[in-house]
């Protein structure tokens, strides 16, 4: 509205740095709400609230907004300024009159029972009692150690009877979801990780469901068909994900997935037209199609690594293929 402007309103203080403090608070909202914004106080210094009220009624200005810098509901506000209008309401345009003249009126709140305000507050006096803070580990690698430490403690606590590297690949599962609980869920085929660390040493290719699988992955031929899947998606009525795969599945790959159960579903159809997989590992999360799928893969025979249930994520997908990755250069699995 172009007969609008924003009068905001202080107690008034005699002080030069409360002025200054008040002003920069006025500018602050000029320039956000690009309103003319006037700056007044009710009494001590100059200008005064009514003056500046009274000026803009004379320029055709009568739409005010009354920004009631006061922190409570005291006299000032009742009665020194929404009492001059008939007002007693906040945050409501009101008809009223001013010197005989007629004028829209708008009063904001008093600040104290601002959340904001409370808490700019709180932090104010909170500097005045310093808390003792923890200390942290800052060294990544320290704190990769330790907290691998921690969890395959957890896992052989779970699990005494399985094999080192299980308890690896099951580890930088938990360690990526961040969720202990999942350690039961992981499943590993009879002979999973022999014929995936068998596979990595010829340099085989690994095909993803997802690009965010992708680039978690540490080697150096990992492909990725999303892009290029639409046309076959569209042909077979299939997702995209699921058409990736079919595209890339063209020779034998390791696959992970990541997201897509359809991409899982796809596998097993490729499966049973004769194309060899060597490797699956399937962490796809989901409550339509990712719990069933999930098992179907475990029941295929195809060498697989999997979460099974609902969990899952890309994280953990990569986190156990770069554990794979990391046998063969290590000490060869």
């Amino acid at each position: 509205m172009n007969n609008s402007a924003i009068i905001i309103i202080t107690h008034g203080s005699r002080r030069n740095t409360f002025v200054e403090d008040m002003i920069n608070l006025a500018t602050y909202i000029e320039e956000k709400l690009e309103v003319p914004v006037f700056l007044s106080h009710n009494e001590y210094t100059e200008p005064n609230w009514r003056n500046i009220v009274s000026e803009l009624l004379s320029k055709g200005i009568n739409h005010i907004v009354f920004a009631l810098a006061f922190l409570g509901r005291g006299n000032h506000v009742a009665k020194d300024i929404m009492g001059s209008f008939g007002v007693n309401e906040f945050y409501k345009w009101v008809k009223s009159t001013y010197e005989g003249k007629e004028i829209n009126v708008y009063f904001t709140k008093p600040l104290a029972d601002s959340n904001l305000v409370k808490l700019a507050l709180f932090y104010r006096v909170f500097t005045a009692f310093p808390q003792q803070e923890n200390e942290y580990i800052e060294d990544p690698e320290e704190i990769e150690e330790r907290t691998m430490k921690f969890i395959r403690e957890k896992v052989r606590e779970r699990f005494p009877y399985m094999g080192g590297r299980e308890i690896e690949i099951i580890a930088r599962a938990v360690y990526a979801s961040g969720n202990i609980d999942i350690a039961d869920k992981i499943y590993i085929s009879q002979d999973a990780i022999d014929i995936g660390i068998e596979s990595l040493k010829t340099g085989i290719s690994i095909l993803t469901d997802v690009k965010m699988v992708s680039a978690g992955i540490r080697w150096n031929k990992v492909e990725n068909y999303l892009d290029k899947a639409s046309e076959l998606a569209k042909e077979m009525r299939i997702t995209r994900t699921a058409a990736g795969i079919r595209l890339g599945l063209s020779s034998p790959k390791i696959v992970v997935i990541g997201n897509a159960p359809t991409a899982v579903a796809e596998v097993l159809k490729i499966r049973k037209e004769g194309i060899e997989i060597p490797l699956v590992i399937a962490t796809p999360p989901g409550f339509t199609n990712a719990v069933e799928v999930k098992e179907d893969l475990i029941k295929s025979g195809i060498p697989c690594i999997v979460l099974r249930g609902t969990y899952g994520g890309s994280s953990i997908a990569v986190s156990i293929i770069n554990e794979l990755i990391r046998m063969v250069r290590s000490h060869g699995g």
